[in-house]
């Protein structure tokens, strides 16, 4: 069982770590400064994470990776349309990204910070990973590629996408979905 204040803890530092870096760069955040915001000592935020910047990844891996738990566990039992059910995957990630637009936008295209970007294309990496192991049990044939490969190569294209997608100004998804959909390669989706 959780102890309750760990529970409180790392909500409070979720919280704080997500208000910070909505209003300025992640490297320029610091431990104090978190610590503060979030009600608790620098103590106590190390014993959580080493850096602001791994708290950021912990506070948006909640949400991304319920995503990723929807897409691969919906995908391997799930009949539906592949090509719907990656629409409504990806849609999944930009309502995310639109909750805390204004983080994503000050962090995607900040030359000296990282984390968002790599945050992002570790989450797809992951997601596509899985998805192709589960991919491979159904027709036709996944090409004999290196997954591990493929994968990373278009998680880092769907990071671009967003990144193309919030510095256009859009909320409109289906301006990203339907690249992602026409840039994807046919074997990608098994026979339904």
């Amino acid at each position: 069982m959780t102890d309750a204040r760990i529970v409180r803890t790392r909500a409070a530092l979720n919280r704080a770590i997500i208000d910070l870096a909505t209003e300025k760069a992640v490297p320029s955040i610091t431990v104090s400064e978190l610590a503060a915001e979030a009600g608790i000592n620098r103590v106590t935020f190390y014993k959580h994470f080493t850096t602001p910047a791994e708290a950021l990844g912990a506070a948006l891996s909640l949400d991304l990776d319920q995503a990723r738990t929807r897409f691969v566990d919906g995908f391997a039992s799930n009949g539906a349309d592949p090509v719907e059910f990656l629409r409504a995957s990806v849609s999944e990630v930009l309502d995310h990204i639109d909750r805390h637009r204004n983080l994503y936008e000050l962090s995607i295209d900040s030359p000296q910070d990282g984390t968002v970007p790599n945050l992002l294309a570790d989450h797809f990496t992951e997601t596509l990973e899985q998805y192709l192991e589960s991919r491979s049990r159904l027709q036709p044939p996944l090409p004999d590629v290196d997954r591990s490969i493929v994968a990373r190569f278009f998680a880092h294209g769907l990071v671009g996408a967003i990144k193309a997608w919030l510095l256009s100004g859009s909320s409109d998804h289906d301006e990203v979905l339907r690249s992602v959909v026409a840039l994807s390669p046919e074997w990608w989706f098994p026979e339904h």
